[in-house]
C-alpha cells in the first residue's frame, strides 16, 4: 500500500516548494536539501510525468500558482511564522509501491491527493504534486503551518485536560500539529482507500506498532544485561548503584518493586518487566529490604530537571539580589556622591528592575504548578484529568503523592514573595538616595547636558540601538507568554511597559542623530 512520510520546512519561500513539484532537483548529499538540475543554458528544466493542482480551504479547486501568495497572506493575517525558527511547511508524501503503476493514471492519483486532502487537512491551502518520473509513483501534499479558515472537529484532534478537543485545532490562525493520533487516523484512511480501489494494501499502524515494540524489547534487552553485567561485578548495592549511575542508568523505588530508568527509556521501568526478579540477584533484594530505600537520595535517583531548573533559578535570583542589597548599602552611605556614583546608583536601579520581572516569572511558574497539583488532588480517582495531572508533575519531576514536595514547593512559593519584597524596598531606596542627591548635589545637570563630542554620539547610538533591540525583544516575549495564558493580564502589562521604555530609547536615538547631522553641517 502507499507509505505516507512527514516532512518539515522552516523555509520562509513558498515558492521554492512550487520550484521543486514542478521542475528537476537532485538531493546535495552533503547539505541535506535539493538543488535544481540546470540545463546547458543555465535553465530550470521541468519535470517529466508531473502533474500539479491546488485546494482552496474548503477543498475547492484553486490556481496552484497563488498557494505561496496565499500562505504568506494567512501567515500575515494571524501574525504567525515571523521567527527564523517557526516551521512555515509541512508535507505529506503518499509512495505507493511499483505494482501499482498498472492500476492507476494520472487523473487517479490526482484523486487519491484531494480525498486525502479534503478528509485530513480541512482549512488548509493544500498543494498536491503527482510525480511518476521515478521507479515508484508518489503524491507530494504541501501544506501551509498556518490554518486559513475554521475546520469540523475530528476524534483524533488533541484534547485538553478536561476531554473537551482544543480550540486550536479547529479554530482558524491555529498551528498545525501532526500527533500519534492524527498519524494512525490518516494511515486508517489510506489503508480503507487502497482496499477500496484494488490496490497493494498493508497496515502501516500495525506494522509501526510492530517496530515500536521490537525498538522497546531491544531497548529493555539491553538495560537488562546492563544491570546484570554490573550485579555480577558489585558487592553492595550502593556500590551497584554507583556503577549504574556511570552509565546512566538510575534505579528507583515505586512501591514495593525496584524500577530501572536507562538513557534511553523516557519512563522507568519495573525489573519484573525486564525479567529479572529481586529474588534471583541477592544484591537487590537488599536494597529493596532497606527502609531508608525510599528518602535517600543516594540510590534513589529521579529525572527533576523542572526542579532543579527552579531550584537553580531561586538560587541565581537571591544571589544576585544579595549582591545588590550589599552593593546598595554600600553605596548609599556615600557622604559625597559624584557622577560615577550616580551612574553606578541608575545601573543598581535597572538590575533590581530586571530581578523583580525574573522574581515575578519564577512565582508564576510556581504557582502554576501548585495550582495543577491542586487539580490533581481534587480530581476524581481514575479520571482522564487526574492522570493528565499526574503525567506533568512527574513530567516536570515531582512525585505527587508526596506531602513533602508538596510543603517544599509552598515553601519556594513563599521565599519567592519574600525575595519580590526585598526586591521593592532595595528600588524604593535607590529612588529616595537619588531625589536626596538632586537636592544638594550639582552633578545631575554634568550628566543630562548634551554631549557635543561626535564620537562620544556615536558611542552613545549604538548603547541606545542595543539597548532598543532587547527591549523589543522582552517586550514580545512578554506579549508571546500572555497570549500564551489567554491574555494574562500581567504579562500584559509587563509588555506595554517595555515598549514604552522602547518608545523612549526611540526617541533618544531620534535626538543623538539630529545632533550629529547638526553637527555634520557645521
Amino acid at each position: 500500500m502507499a507509505i505516507i512520510k512527514h516532512v518539515t520546512s522552516k523555509n520562509m519561500s513558498y515558492n521554492d516548494v512550487l520550484d521543486y513539484f514542478t521542475y528537476k532537483h537532485r538531493e546535495d548529499p552533503e547539505r541535506g536539501s535539493y538543488e535544481p538540475i540546470l540545463d546547458e543554458y543555465g535553465l530550470l528544466q521541468e519535470r517529466e510525468n508531473c502533474a500539479i493542482v491546488c485546494l482552496d480551504p474548503y477543498g475547492r479547486d484553486a490556481d496552484p500558482r497563488k498557494w505561496s501568495l496565499n500562505c504568506l497572506k494567512t501567515n500575515g493575517r494571524f501574525g504567525k511564522n515571523r521567527e527564523k525558527t517557526d516551521r512555515k511547511q509541512h508535507q505529506y508524501i503518499l509512495s505507493h509501491p511499483e505494482e501499482d503503476r498498472p492500476k492507476m493514471t494520472m487523473e487517479d492519483l490526482l484523486e487519491e491527493g484531494k480525498a486525502f486532502a479534503r478528509e485530513n487537512l480541512q482549512g488548509y491551502d493544500v498543494l498536491i504534486a503527482v510525480h511518476r518520473d521515478t521507479d515508484n509513483d508518489h503524491i507530494h501534499l504541501a501544506i501551509n503551518s498556518v490554518r486559513a479558515a475554521e475546520r469540523e472537529p475530528q476524534s483524533w484532534m488533541m484534547k485538553s485536560d478536561d476531554g473537551s478537543i482544543r480550540r486550536s485545532e479547529v479554530c482558524a490562525g491555529g498551528k498545525h500539529q501532526d500527533n500519534p493520533e492524527f498519524r494512525r487516523h490518516y494511515n486508517d484512511w489510506v489503508l480503507a482507500y487502497t482496499r477500496e480501489h484494488g490496490l497493494a494494501t498493508k497496515d502501516n499502524n500495525a506494522m509501526a506498532e510492530q517496530h515500536k515494540r521490537e525498538r522497546y524489547e531491544k531497548r529493555n534487552q539491553e538495560l537488562a544485561d546492563s544491570i546484570r553485567s554490573a550485579a555480577g561485578k558489585c558487592g553492595s548495592f550502593r556500590e551497584l548503584v554507583s556503577t549504574l549511575e556511570a552509565e546512566k542508568i538510575f534505579l528507583l523505588r515505586r512501591g514495593n518493586a525496584i524500577c530501572a530508568l536507562g538513557p534511553q527509556n523516557r519512563n522507568a521501568v519495573r525489573l519484573e518487566t525486564l525479567g529479572i526478579h529481586p529474588e534471583e540477584i541477592p544484591i537487590l533484594q537488599d536494597g529493596l529490604n532497606q527502609s531508608s530505600f525510599a528518602p535517600a537520595k543516594d540510590f534513589l535517583i529521579e529525572k527533576r530537571k523542572y526542579m532543579d531548573w527552579l531550584e537553580h533559578r531561586r538560587q541565581k535570583n537571591a544571589k544576585r539580589a544579595e549582591d545588590a542589597l550589599a552593593d546598595v548599602a554600600a553605596l548609599i552611605t556615600s557622604l559625597h556622591p559624584g557622577k560615577d556614583e550616580f551612574r553606578e546608583l541608575q545601573s543598581l536601579l535597572k538590575q533590581t528592575i530586571y530581578l523583580e520581572r525574573d522574581l515575578h516569572t519564577e512565582l508564576d511558574k510556581v504557582d502554576h504548578l501548585l495550582e495543577r497539583w491542586n487539580q490533581y488532588q481534587d480530581a476524581s480517582p481514575r479520571s482522564a484529568q487526574k492522570d493528565a495531572q499526574e503525567r506533568y508533575l512527574r513530567w516536570c519531576g515531582c512525585n505527587p503523592d508526596s506531602r513533602e514536595e508538596r510543603v517544599n514547593l509552598e515553601q519556594e512559593s513563599e521565599i519567592i514573595h519574600l525575595q519580590i519584597q526585598q526586591t521593592e524596598s532595595i528600588q524604593q531606596a535607590l529612588e529616595e538616595t537619588a531625589d536626596q542627591w538632586r537636592k544638594y548635589s550639582d552633578f545631575i545637570p554634568v550628566i543630562e547636558e548634551p554631549l557635543d563630542n561626535r564620537e562620544q554620539l556615536s558611542q552613545k547610538l549604538s548603547i541606545i540601538r542595543a539597548n532598543r533591540k532587547k527591549l523589543s525583544r522582552i517586550a514580545y516575549n512578554c506579549q508571546k507568554a500572555a497570549n500564551r495564558r489567554i491574555y494574562n493580564q500581567p504579562y500584559l502589562q509587563k509588555a506595554e511597559y517595555f515598549r514604552n521604555l522602547w518608545y523612549q530609547k526611540l526617541q533618544e536615538e531620534k535626538a543623538i542623530k539630529a545632533k550629529l547631522k547638526q553637527l555634520s553641517r557645521e
